[in-house]
């Protein structure tokens, strides 16, 4: 069957049934992603039948997939039994993934009813620094001892429960649960029986800390084309897996972030239609009046020059134009030094290069603008004379090369005083720049043109 047939209205028309049997084949043959989909928006009666007919560990993934909204919902109404065994069916991310976007009473209710190493598991996640390794860490990691051998190990494998289908690999620790070594899953079923996992096992690890940032996680994931990394605490111990479907998560996160970052918006974590007008406002305010206070600046340079602007025509003909190409040549350079920085191509020591490098691209297309501007003007607007068009092309060469070098220094410093690169792109170098452009080009004015 085609995933794209099953419709909304075949659904409820088996719920309304109570076609229990039915409903079962429908979630065993589709895709649960899919199928998580229709469930997000049938009635809250309707969704518990849902669960209350599928399997357990069916229904407590649909419940990692659905809104946060439609979760809390649910939390509310399940008894406690039924909040228990959906923390039983789980993985320990899931579960702190909807907690930290709940309220404080399904937060408590959550944890009243969840069992006491469950409780003592969700608590130790929750207090990690949020976006850090130990806050999106899987702890339902697989473990291997050293001295047993591979048969021994599969045997011990097939007696887990709750293992996170996206974990690829199993991890070895000593007897103080220091990590040793790793070990992939596929290998072990291709070894042969009698081999002792400390033989075969890969001692060449690549870990990150519980208290670095996730980014590092996804960097080195990408970097060594692996599909788990172990996390690891201060002291060496093994404290979680991260898969590459977290990282999946964290790389769509932080792309939205930069984006409104970028854009002048707060970031916000909820999806764009669960966002209430009074958040959006809230997200966007703030920002919207900082860059209607900056723009002060550019009032009073103009304020300042009035009478040049007054004496020379067509002076004021040119700001327009010299203020987009200045803002968009600050932006095409923090967002290159933004994303270099986020992919870890570039570094604070790397400054000079980049300097070096943006001088020269910045020149280039300094004077490629200047000349055009120059053959526009005296092409498309005759009635400028020849000296007007040389200080416009003049000052567009200049703010061109400063933008550029602004945009790549801002960034950078973002990074060295510990905030994010992204802050420092989009409307705030628009800004700034704009005003760089005012002063060189009613400065050249003042010198050549009065």
């Amino acid at each position: 069957m085609d995933n794209q047939k099953v419709t909304i209205e075949e659904l409820q028309n088996l719920i309304h049934k109570k076609d229990v049997r039915s409903i079962r084949e429908l979630f065993d043959e589709y895709n649960i992603v899919d199928m998580s989909e229709l469930v997000e928006q049938l009635d809250i009666q309707d969704v518990l039948f849902v669960f209350k007919t599928l399997k357990k560990n069916v229904t407590a993934e649909i419940f990692s997939y659905l809104t946060y909204d439609r979760q809390e919902d649910l939390i509310e109404i399940f008894t406690g039994p039924e909040i228990q065994s959906m923390l039983d069916n789980l993985y320990s991310d899931d579960i702190v993934d909807f907690m930290e976007e709940m309220p404080a009473n399904v937060v408590k209710r959550v944890l009243q009813n969840a069992k006491p190493n469950q409780r003592a598991e969700i608590n130790k996640l929750l207090n990690y620094r949020e976006d850090s390794c130990g806050s999106i860490m899987n702890t339902n990691y697989i473990t291997l001892k050293r001295n047993e051998t591979v048969l021994e190990s599969i045997h011990r494998l097939r007696k887990l429960k709750n293992i996170d289908r996206a974990l690829g690999y199993a991890y070895i620790t000593d007897a103080k649960r220091e990590l040793i070594g790793s070990l992939s899953l596929k290998q072990l079923l291709y070894e042969e029986d009698a081999e002792m996992i400390e033989e075969i096992m890969d001692t060449d690890l690549i870990v990150v800390n519980t208290d670095d940032d996730q980014e590092k996680a996804a960097q080195l994931i990408r970097k060594y084309d692996i599909s788990t990394i172990p996390v690891v605490n201060d002291e060496g111990k093994i404290a979680g897996a991260i898969t590459y479907d977290d990282i999946l998560d964290v790389m769509e996160e932080e792309t939205t972030e930069d984006i409104h970052k970028m854009s002048a918006i707060t970031p916000t974590d909820k999806p764009y239609l669960e966002t209430g007008v009074f958040d959006m406002y809230k997200h966007r305010i703030v920002w919207l009046l900082v860059l209607m206070i900056g723009a002060t600046f550019t009032g009073n340079i103009l304020l300042i020059f009035e009478d040049h602007l007054k004496s020379v025509a067509y002076l004021s003909v040119f700001i327009p134009m010299l203020m987009d190409a200045a803002g968009n040549a600050g932006n095409q350079s923090s967002t290159m030094i933004t994303r270099a920085l986020a992919l870890g191509e570039v570094h604070l020591t790397d400054m000079l290069k980049i300097w070096f490098k943006e001088i020269r691209v910045a020149f280039l297309c300094g004077v490629t603008m200047g000349i055009v501007n120059f053959f526009r003007v005296i092409i498309f607007m005759g009635m400028v004379d020849v000296q007007t068009s040389i200080v416009v092309s003049v000052t567009v060469m200049c703010t061109v090369m400063v933008a550029k070098l602004i945009g790549c220094t801002l960034p950078m410093i973002a990074e060295k005083l510990g905030f994010d690169p992204a802050v420092m792109a989009g409307p705030l170098i628009t800004t700034l720049v704009d005003v760089v452009a005012l002063l060189i080009y009613l400065g050249l004015a003042s010198v050549f043109l009065l």
